[in-house]
């Protein structure tokens, strides 16, 4: 979706409908209109390295030509499952074979459900109940 709108314009109306006006893990001054590859353009042009990269998953940047022909091979397969599929399986054989200390891994929606994870996991390996939390810590980005 492409608009006419200026900076101004949609900040305006994101303080009307996100606390604080915006998403609330970076200036909401700013509002991104496109990207490629590493560069990130605002509703009035101004240029920006990302270096947000989408808290992580934009690593190869945006519109990366490899990442453009699988998703675009995929799509008519299918987009989201939250099930077994092979290509998550093929996936998680790769990572394991990538990262020496990972046998196995879960793939997980959310920072949150990571730690719980993580922390369910800690506990029963080391037998122990409580878990110390940094106060004003933050299990996101």
């Amino acid at each position: 979706m492409t608009s006419n709108k200026d900076q101004q314009h949609w900040v305006e109306r994101a303080k009307q409908v996100l606390p604080g006006g915006g998403f609330g893990n970076f200036d909401p001054s700013v509002v991104i209109k496109r990207g490629q590859g590493s560069r990130v353009w605002d509703e009035d042009n101004n240029e920006y390295i990302d270096y947000l990269i989408g808290s992580g998953p934009m690593l190869l940047g945006h519109g990366h030509p490899e990442v453009l022909v699988a998703v675009h091979a995929q799509l008519d397969k299918g987009m989201t499952f939250f099930a077994n599929n092979s290509a998550g399986i093929e996936l998680s054989e790769e990572i394991c074979q990538a990262v020496p200390c990972a046998e196995q891994l879960r793939y997980v929606s959310t920072g949150g459900e990571a730690d719980m994870y993580a922390m369910r996991l800690a506990r029963a390996f080391t037998g122990r109940d409580k878990v110390m939390k940094f106060e004003g810590g933050y299990q996101g980005m």
